[in-house]
């Protein structure tokens, strides 16, 4: 039988280092939260809602390097890591109510 902490499972992953964000620019990080990570996500972006002078090319090449670097394997790895917990059994226990 398998025990599964989700709360300790969440933390882990968060501090492993191969899973953990670079160090960016300002504009870097804002085209990050403000585009990539929306549109990965599935969400509308509006491009009036960017601010265009918060970032520059070089931050666009930034983020595409990091996107071509890092996010692709990161990707892959939290895709074994999810595919593993969905072969994880739930464990079903009786409750009983008074």
């Amino acid at each position: 039988m398998i025990s599964l902490n989700i709360k300790q499972l969440a933390e882990a992953i968060r501090e492993t280092n191969e899973l953990r964000l670079p160090d960016m620019t300002a504009g870097t990080e804002y085209l990050y939260n403000r585009l990539y990570r929306k549109l990965s996500l599935g969400e509308d972006v509006r491009l009036s809602e960017l601010d265009f002078n918060a970032f520059t090319d070089d931050d666009i090449n930034s983020l595409s390097d990091l996107h071509m670097n890092i996010f692709e394997k990161n990707e892959h790895k939290a895709n074994g890591i999810a595919s593993e917990l969905h072969r994880i059994n739930p464990e079903y226990k009786p409750v009983c109510y008074v």
